[in-house]
């Protein structure tokens, strides 16, 4: 795959927000910048260029610098708010990018399986081989990654493109469905072995567990009651 294009510097600057939430138990915590998680989140070549987004949150009045305990910033009550109004625009996607193998011997387990159980939890599954675009296909899979509520990535037949793309979504905080079928969970890379994966032994237990894991962790999706 061709090396990835980057974000937009605001939705770097909005993933360096994000990450300063986590972990956040006070309102009035304090983030220490230096942290190297943050050079990763926002795709920056070091510490400097990352500081370059801290300055623009800063500008927004969505984070502050604070000296009192050395040169560490805090979350504004705009950034917070601003935060709940970006989890909330993506909670409102419809999309779930699914991330399969595309061979014929897997076109059952997507379209009674994989697609019926995202239907049935109110979503609408995307998968790039079947979407109509004039882009790069590297291009266009980041792109629909980066606009779905969700990520649900389907390990059976081990293909790399599946693990990336499911970490893609996992470095942009992305809830990620793991499934796999049972004859090859135990061809399952070991990084992934700690995620609860769903382990489906024919079409329709897919479907069915794939629903219940959708609304048990995601919720409802906007199709839901349309259904």
């Amino acid at each position: 795959m061709a090396s990835l294009p980057l974000p937009s510097v605001a939705a770097r600057a909005e993933r360096l927000l994000s990450e300063a939430l986590r972990g956040q138990d006070r309102l009035d915590g304090r983030i220490d910048l230096g942290e190297p998680r943050f050079i990763a989140a926002t795709y920056s070549w070091d510490h400097a260029e990352m500081m370059v987004l801290y300055q623009l949150l800063r500008e927004r009045g969505w984070m502050v610098r604070m000296m009192d305990q050395g040169p560490k910033a805090g979350i504004t009550a705009e950034g917070y708010m601003a935060a709940d109004e970006l989890a909330a625009e993506r909670g409102r996607s419809e999309e779930v990018f699914v991330a399969m193998s595309f061979s014929s011997a897997m076109t059952s387990a997507y379209e009674t399986g994989l697609q019926v159980g995202i239907e049935r939890a109110g979503y609408a599954p995307v998968r790039v081989d079947r979407t109509e675009h004039v882009n790069r296909i590297d291009d266009e899979i980041v792109a629909r990654i980066r606009r779905s509520a969700f990520v649900v990535a389907d390990f059976t037949e081990q293909k790399s493109g599946v693990y990336f793309e499911a970490g893609f979504a996992l470095g942009l905080n992305l809830p990620v469905i793991w499934n796999c079928r049972k004859d090859d969970i135990y061809n399952l890379h070991f990084d992934v072995r700690q995620y609860n994966c769903i382990v489906w032994k024919d079409e329709n237990d897919l479907a069915r567990r794939l629903q219940l894991r959708i609304e048990a962790t995601v919720g409802r999706g906007p199709r839901a009651t349309e259904m």
